[in-house]
């Protein structure tokens, strides 16, 4: 007996349709969807969802062809669901770790010139008169140059 090696394609209609009419669940197991058979109205699927990763994945299904090959049109169906309604959590998650990356890159560059910090705590900028060079002191120059600070 060959097994197949490609995935099937879901029908569109059927996917909009199992997606509309899917009732999702829990029990005592964990999440589950009940998806809609695609041939038999009064037939549904219970397809269990594993919610331990960002978005939630489908990891069985209770039709044959899960059975069979690992993989069914309905665990796609939920899979493509979850994607769908938790893509702005993905969106965020990314961008929370190219922020972090960004982060990393600027204390590793902090880290590999550490000449650059030191020669800035080491030189602070302070404004120092010498009167020594302003002239002598002996005229009335002197209180001048006090209230002149």
């Amino acid at each position: 007996m060959a097994t197949r090696t490609t995935t099937k394609k879901v029908n569109n209609w059927y996917m909009k349709y199992a997606e509309r009419e899917m009732a999702i669940d829990m029990d005592d197991q964990g999440l589950f969807c009940q998806v809609p058979s695609e041939c038999d109205e009064n037939k549904s699927y219970d397809v269990r969802v594993d919610e331990s990763m960002l978005v939630p994945t489908a990891e069985s299904c209770s039709c044959k062809a899960f059975e069979v090959h690992h993989e069914c049109k309905h665990c796609r169906i939920v899979n493509s669901f979850y994607k769908r309604i938790y893509k702005s959590n993905v969106a965020k998650a990314q961008a929370k770790a190219v922020k972090v990356v960004e982060t990393v890159e600027q204390a590793v560059e902090v880290v590999v010139t550490p000449a650059k910090v030191v020669a800035q705590i080491a030189a602070p900028k302070i404004k120092i008169t010498d009167i020594s060079k302003k002239g002598a002191l002996t005229t009335n120059r002197g209180f001048q140059l006090m209230r002149a600070g």
